[in-house]
């Protein structure tokens, strides 16, 4: 099990099936484009590469991959500075989604990298020493430069190799870049962007970086996250997303706004068939439970969207991974614990008395009302009375439906209490909601009507018996 405090590096190369799948949009067409001979001769002829990167990718482009990468290892820096000249020079967009190819399986090897930064390495004293000198070549400029072309292949080729260039190795993006950069990656995210999967991958790169964590967070990332993810998406989309939560649950004060996806992971995690999908998802709910200054809320959304009872599942089944076993137990144990605390009649109280009741275990658990249920009564039947009060104002749909539910709760554990529900006023209240707009409102006010009845039919038959 990784630390919680320190986020893992992705195993395999920097695209991988780690990062990226084998069949999204980006990889299929880099396939193809791969396989298209490209005539150089012609663009040294009208002067658009210089005579040095023709001689150098006249022979790179003619050997397999394989080949390639063997090549690298003897004349790597000298391969990667004539295909970062040629991305700068060529205009036509055949033949720069060609080299953007080559690029990219450049940096298919992690050790690569090396060959970027050496490139940066190389052009930041001479910046640094004189700021009249030419501008040297930059190894993550030209990518840059390239999100503002039109073509789709170009624009999202170039966004996962800029990635890569500025994450995977010891090279870092200045603020005023960065913050471009990922605002124009916020802007790609949408659900019906056939490169999303790319986008994606972009991102779980750039939040390994701790010092990326806060520029993403401060976007509308997670906004636009949270829409998508709780529309129909493939697995392979949903474990991206979740990815880039967990990375940002590391940081404490992330975590609250976090929260908010709890509820839709909630849903992936009781539907999910996928084994990566269940684990990074405990992963995940186990950084906010542990990372989280509040875990105790983290607890209690994880409880409403019945976590609690999928882990019981999983804990049945036989992992693999041992890694997924461990958090299994984990967060069934911490649910558990907090699901046992949060049951008790103190918390209930408080949570009627802030006027604002949500569908919490307090509410749900029949545990909590046989046990509770008559404690309804205590100080003059104070909490009935607030409970009249939260059915008689203007409240949102959520309380009103709760409070009706515990109307019903009330008289099903304790049946003589309908004679309070009714000298009270609250079941005149619960009769006004079956008018309400909303429906669940109106359905939690039938039920509890109908526990009303059940109780006063029962009562009748011990009568008269």
């Amino acid at each position: 099990m990784t630390s919680l405090g320190i986020a893992p590096a992705l195993n395999g190369d920097m695209d991988g099936e780690t990062v990226i799948g084998v069949t999204d949009t980006l990889t299929v067409r880099a396939s193809q484009i791969r396989s298209e001979a490209i005539m150089w001769q012609p663009l040294l002829r009208s002067a658009v590469i210089k005579e040095h990167d023709y001689q150098v990718i006249a022979v790179y482009d003619t050997m397999t991959r394989e080949q390639q990468m063997e090549r690298l290892k003897v004349d790597g820096l000298n391969i990667v500075k004539t295909l970062i000249n040629l991305t700068i020079s060529i205009c036509n967009e055949k033949i720069l989604q060609h080299v953007l190819v080559l690029v990219n399986d450049v940096l298919t090897n992690k050790e690569n990298i090396k060959l970027f930064e050496e490139i940066e390495e190389a052009n930041t004293p001479e910046k640094a020493g004189n700021a009249d000198a030419p501008k040297g070549l930059s190894s993550w400029e030209p990518f840059l430069d390239l999100l503002n072309r039109p073509d789709e292949f170009i624009v999202n080729q170039s966004c996962l190799i800029l990635a890569k260039v500025i994450s995977c190795g010891t090279f870092r993006l200045d603020s005023k870049n960065l913050n471009w950069f990922i605002n124009w990656q916020v802007s790609q995210l949408l659900q019906n962007n056939t490169y999303l999967h790319t986008i994606l991958a972009s991102q779980q790169l750039m939040l390994r970086v701790p010092e990326y964590r806060a520029p993403f967070y401060n976007s509308t990332c997670l906004d636009k996250m949270l829409n998508i993810l709780s529309t129909r998406i493939s697995f392979q989309l949903q474990y991206q997303m979740v990815f880039c939560f967990w990375l940002l649950s590391f940081r404490t004060t992330y975590c609250f706004k976090l929260l908010d996806f709890i509820k839709p992971t909630a849903e992936i995690l009781r539907q999910a068939a996928k084994e990566k999908v269940i684990r990074i998802i405990l992963q995940f709910y186990r950084n906010l439970l542990t990372n989280h200054s509040a875990p105790r809320k983290a607890a209690e959304l994880m409880i409403q969207g019945k976590v609690q009872v999928v882990m019981g599942q999983l804990i049945e089944k036989n992992w693999k991974d041992e890694d997924i076993k461990e958090d299994v137990e984990h967060v069934k144990g911490v649910l558990d614990e907090m699901l046992q605390d949060m049951s008790t009649f103190d918390s209930y109280l408080a949570e009627v008395k802030s006027g604002k009741l949500e569908w919490s275990p307090l509410h749900t658990n029949p545990a909590f009302w046989r046990e509770n249920a008559q404690k309804l009564n205590q100080n003059d039947h104070e909490v009935l009375r607030m409970i009249r009060i939260l059915l008689k104002d203007e409240q949102d749909p959520t309380t009103l439906a709760v409070c009706a539910h515990d109307v019903g709760e009330y008289v099903r554990h304790y049946p003589v209490g309908k004679y309070n529900i009714e000298k009270l006023g609250l079941k005149e209240r619960v009769v006004c909601l079956l008018d309400n707009d909303d429906p669940k409102v109106k359905s939690a006010a039938l039920l509890a009507l109908q526990k009303l009845m059940l109780n006063n039919w029962e009562f009748m038959a011990k009568t008269n018996a």
